[in-house]
């Protein structure tokens, strides 16, 4: 069992000890679920109440945190700007070495004899690869990955069971595919005809995956009608993700699962969009927009920086102002009906006035 002293931990993070710095970390876990010689952490205040609670032997606390609040604290704190982040590291002092796949190529793997293989890869069982391919060193591939003709793959990535390359694709170093992913599936192209029916248009472009880049599982990246679809480097796509053809995403952006962004739309670098948002093609967003999850995109985000809601989405002041109001709705239904009455009682009445005159 790997162990290591608070004291050793906080060196690491860089962070101050509070309490006993000698005590042996064997573990991490969540601080409501965390047992005796585990290191948990508080970063949202709401969680604070855990502190004197937790079995955890230590916690990693923000710089502010204050332990003379609770009753009971665990016996050592580390004091972090970041403690979100700092677990995060700490995550991978105890996570087990993962055992993939033996260091060869499988003899069950197909591989054209015009591909070039680097040195030091893993290819697993059943795995195609076409012809012309270029295979960088160090590259892991699980069984049943599919990679078409003439795709170029960086060094040092990874791909699970059952991805798809298609060809001519073009994948940077460190790319991590998880499994059912597609890249370079044929986008969305087709012409209405006179008759109703529809002609498909040909495909004829790429997608280009820059370095660094996470795709999880059953996500789809679609390949550009012309020219390319180009995800930049350091962007996540979590699971279920659709990203259309010639759309560009910029470096170091977070999209959350189930969302889609339709054609050639181009979102911004340092964008965090949450789950199940719907972005319309041919628009743009800034850079460091957030969109919260749900929200609908039917026009350019074009703020830097700004949160946007909603459907369709708005700055998210006016969004909450909009939802406030919403509420209130049925009242203020009930009392415009009110006030009809009142006025066709008031016109009534001024009608019997005249009448009388």
């Amino acid at each position: 069992m790997y162990m290591i002293t608070v004291n050793e931990i906080a060196t690491i993070l860089d962070g101050e000890v509070v309490g006993d710095g000698s005590i042996r970390i064997s573990g991490v876990a969540k601080v409501e679920e965390a047992q005796q010689g585990m290191l948990a952490f508080i970063a949202n205040p709401k969680y604070e109440k855990y502190a004197e609670i937790t079995s955890a032997s230590c916690i990693l606390v923000g710089r502010n945190f204050d332990p003379s609040k609770f009753s009971k604290v665990p016996p050592a704190l580390i004091k972090l700007d970041d403690p979100y982040s700092s677990f995060v590291i700490a995550i991978g002092k105890f996570a087990p070495k993962k055992i993939d796949i033996a260091k060869g190529i499988h003899p069950t793997a197909v591989i054209s004899a015009s591909a070039q293989i680097g040195s030091d890869c893993s290819i697993g069982a059943l795995v195609v690869i076409g012809d012309h391919a270029i295979i960088g060193d160090r590259v892991t591939i699980h069984p049943h990955v599919a990679i078409g003709r003439d795709v170029k793959i960086g060094s040092d990535c990874l791909f699970y069971s059952q991805v798809t390359i298609r060809e001519e694709c073009i994948i940077g170093k460190r790319v991590v595919i998880q499994p059912g992913a597609v890249i370079g599936g044929d986008g969305f192209g087709f012409a209405p005809k006179q008759d109703k029916t529809y002609q498909k248009i040909p495909q004829l472009g790429i997608v280009v995956i820059e370095d660094d880049v996470e795709i999880q599982a059953n996500t789809c990246v679609d390949r550009a009608t012309l020219g390319e679809t180009r995800i930049k480097r350091g962007t996540k796509l979590d699971n279920l993700v659709q990203i259309a053809h010639n759309v560009v995403v910029g470096e170091d952006t977070v999209i959350a699962g189930s969302s889609g962004v339709a054609g050639s739309t181009k979102i911004g670098n340092r964008n965090m969009i949450g789950g199940a948002v719907a972005i319309t093609g041919h628009i743009f967003t800034a850079d460091d927009v957030k969109v919260a999850g749900g929200s609908t995109a039917s026009r350019a985000l074009d703020e830097p920086g700004e949160t946007y809601s909603g459907y369709p989405a708005k700055k998210v002041a006016k969004w909450r102002r909009i939802e406030a109001a919403s509420r209130s709705l049925p009242e203020m239904l009930m009392e415009m009906k009110e006030l009809k009455d009142k006025v066709s009682a008031l016109e009534a009445e001024i009608l019997n006035i005249k009448k009388q005159r």
